[in-house]
């Protein structure tokens, strides 16, 4: 892959496809706008009512998917600018193109800021109730078979920006392709994830196969390599290497943040937060932890090991990008930049003890099992209208949905529609439509 290539101003979805003007000229790069185009979006401000792990709404404190989203993008860009420097110094034809670091910043800062934006209410379990919900209404023959048995939050995040999103003329926010790829943390169809060849890009699948000329669009403006044995036709391909930073600032955001949140939220004491963050600083650091601990108060001395901790991260991650630029250009890179990073037994340790601990403490596993029940019944409410649109039921469910052009459509299509009309609920207009129509 080649970087005047990856770095395509080209946007999908648009009457005009590429954005011509002089990056060494403009007033605000094509990246610089589409970060407003996300951050402006009603999509990504429902974040601010959707729980990110700790129930909203009982410590005023606590993040939100759009704080977290937030903080994800603050610690994106600045990996961008990092990286952004040593390249435009190491190749001419970028700065003969015009590119400087502010460029390769504000694509890795869009990409984060987007990177939850398709996640359905209640947390990450959220997905699973979909999931649930979906095998039991497939078991029932209520939806059709071949539908795809996963949901997944990063394919909903893809196909909101491509095609449902705030659409004014075209298709969703009409992103640039080297903002699309470096969102795409994997570009591949269900068909493929989880196959060996895909390697960490098909860990998971990033788009449906209504969704896959999209996708194709952004591997052909990028350059992104097809996997091998996918051939002419691929359905999967390596990553854009700038994905790999959004995946790293996700990592270093939310195993580091939450932890600060689980402090907060009395459910792990300040050692806790010593044992597994003080790896992260440096002996004079460690020290002045402590003595803020001792002559203020131990959430101060927390906010600050946070604080520190993120700053190395962004250090080590960025080093292990440029050191491994080479395979990331190749499409051989398979492991995240953290776990190549000389804190990646740290960062180890830190997630495992999380996923056990803080992930599935008490007041996690109630919001979630009560999203996961609310998800369940409107899902199982609202189905009829994709197996019958002209029922009575079904056409006042199209009335709510929205979807009564789709009266002709394929029962994929209307499934499609629904599971958009669910993800993108926040958790207060889940609850309460769920409360409305089971008459709580």
């Amino acid at each position: 892959m080649e970087w005047t290539q990856l770095l395509s101003r080209e946007r999908w979805g648009s009457a005009s496809s590429e954005d011509t003007g002089s990056s060494a000229t403009e007033f605000r790069s094509a990246f610089e706008r589409d970060y407003g185009r996300i951050l402006y979006s009603s999509a990504f401000r429902r974040l601010q009512d959707k729980t990110q792990v700790f129930p909203i709404g009982r410590n005023d404190y606590v993040r939100t998917r759009l704080t977290h989203s937030l903080e994800v993008a603050n610690i994106g860009s600045s990996l961008g600018r990092i990286v952004g420097e040593k390249l435009v110094e190491k190749y001419a034809e970028l700065r003969e193109r015009g590119f400087g670091a502010s460029h390769f910043s504000s694509i890795v800062g869009a990409a984060c800021l987007a990177h939850d934006i398709g996640n359905p209410p209640f947390g990450h379990f959220g997905e699973a109730a979909i999931e649930a919900a979906l095998k039991k209404l497939r078991s029932r023959g209520e939806i059709p078979e071949k539908f795809p048995e996963k949901f997944e939050g990063n394919a909903q995040g893809f196909r909101l920006l491509t095609r449902t999103g705030d659409p004014m003329a075209g298709k969703g926010l009409k992103l640039t392709a080297a903002v699309l790829g470096a969102f795409m943390k994997y570009p591949c169809s269900a068909g493929f994830s989880g196959k060996p060849e895909c390697g960490i890009a098909g860990k998971k699948f990033g788009f449906v196969a209504e969704d896959e000329a999209a996708a194709r669009f952004v591997a052909e403006k990028t350059g992104m390599l097809p996997v091998g044995a996918c051939g002419g036709n691929a359905v999967a391909w390596h990553r854009h290497p700038l994905a790999f930073l959004t995946e790293a600032a996700d990592d270093l955001s939310y195993l580091i943040a939450d932890f600060e949140d689980a402090f907060v939220s009395k459910i792990i004491s300040f050692d806790v937060v010593r044992e597994f963050l003080f790896p992260f600083l440096s002996p004079e650091e460690r020290e002045r932890a402590l003595s803020i601990a001792g002559r203020e108060s131990e959430e101060s001395a927390v906010h600050y090991v946070r604080a520190v901790a993120i700053g190395t991260g962004i250090r080590a991650t960025s080093e292990v990008f440029l050191a491994r630029e080479r395979d990331l250009l190749a499409g051989t890179q398979n492991r995240s930049l953290p776990e190549e990073s000389e804190f990646s037994e740290a960062m180890t340790r830190l997630r495992n003890f999380s996923f056990k601990n803080v992930y599935n403490a008490p007041s996690v596993i109630e919001i979630e099992l009560m999203g996961f029940r609310v998800i369940e019944a409107l899902l199982e409410f609202f189905v009829e209208w994709v197996k019958s649109p002209r029922s009575a039921k079904g056409g006042k469910i199209a009335l709510m949905l929205h979807g009564e052009a789709l009266e002709t459509a394929s029962e994929n299509a209307r499934l499609l529609h629904l599971l958009d009309y669910i993800a993108g609920m926040t958790d207060s207009f889940a609850l309460a439509t769920y409360r409305k129509l089971h008459g709580i």
